[in-house]
């Protein structure tokens, strides 16, 4: 089971779990500002370098790339706002 933790971005928790369901397979479940994947639901094993790839791919499409990194702590991955620094 892999628990993503949207923190600022629970306003878009339902593209990302549509993005994710089309890309995984699978029928990400919401609790909160988390999105919950479940392994057994999967044909195959959920990797978490896989759905980091396709969040960060996410935050990409967006445009929220510069604003946004993916951590990824045990079975948990979080986005972190990044500090832009002004020119």
């Amino acid at each position: 089971m892999l628990k993503i933790d949207l923190g600022k971005l629970k306003e878009r928790s339902d593209d990302l779990a549509t993005f994710l369901e089309e890309k995984l397979s699978i029928k990400p479940s919401m609790e909160g500002d988390e999105i919950i994947l479940k392994d057994e639901e999967a044909k195959a094993r959920l990797k978490k370098s896989s759905v980091k790839t396709y969040l960060k791919r996410y935050l990409h499409i967006n445009d929220l790339r510069r604003s946004y990194r993916v951590l990824v702590e045990s079975d948990e991955l979080k986005f972190v706002e990044l500090k832009v620094e002004e020119d």
